[in-house]
């Protein structure tokens, strides 16, 4: 990936594609293009949107694990739906640069904040008065792990994206020395 560091350095050997070579190895057949994880985010959240809209239709209860799966795939999609909009408006930015701005922007979600367990489990002394207070600091908690396992997904995305070619690398790498000097 590129430096964490620099938020605008590219992903070295990641091209930012339309569409993908044939595969004939597995892991060839798992190489996406960047439009083609957007889209992939678009309709998961379309779906998971479509799914709670139909159970409170319905007027069924609403599990854990399908509240887990429509946040992660909001909170998944609002990232690259927010990649696509700077890669469309440029900014300047290659869209390898783009890429690997959202991956320092999204790499520190990974860390785990023990903090917001602590405060779930201090609410326990306080008694039944607080369990208005103990519900939230619960769906805070709940939250801080659902961005967790979306920076993974996003980063293990990343990784995914069609490879660029040796020569599209030079060349890259070329136009990259040619813009510092």
């Amino acid at each position: 990936m590129g430096n964490p560091q620099r938020p605008d350095a590219s992903v070295p050997g990641v091209r930012i594609g339309t569409s993908s070579a044939p595969a004939s190895s597995p892991a060839q057949r798992e190489t996406l293009s960047v439009e083609a994880v957007i889209e992939q985010a678009r309709q998961m959240r379309k779906h998971n949107a479509d799914t709670i809209g139909r159970r409170l239709g319905r007027g069924e209860r609403l599990s854990a694990e399908v509240l887990y799966d429509v946040l992660h795939a909001q909170t998944l999609a609002g990232w690259w739906l927010l990649v696509d909009r700077h890669i469309q408006h440029g900014q300047g930015l290659t869209p390898e640069q783009t890429v690997a701005r959202f991956v320092s922007w999204i790499s520190p979600y990974q860390d785990d904040d023990s903090s917001a367990l602590d405060t779930v489990t201090s609410f326990r002394v306080l008694g039944l008065r607080c369990e208005h207070e103990l519900a939230l600091a619960h769906i805070e908690r709940a939250l801080t792990l659902i961005r967790q396992d979306a920076a993974r997904t996003f980063l293990t995305q990343v990784t995914r994206l069609v490879p660029a070619s040796p020569a599209e690398q030079a060349l890259d790498s070329s136009a990259g020395q040619e813009a510092e000097a």
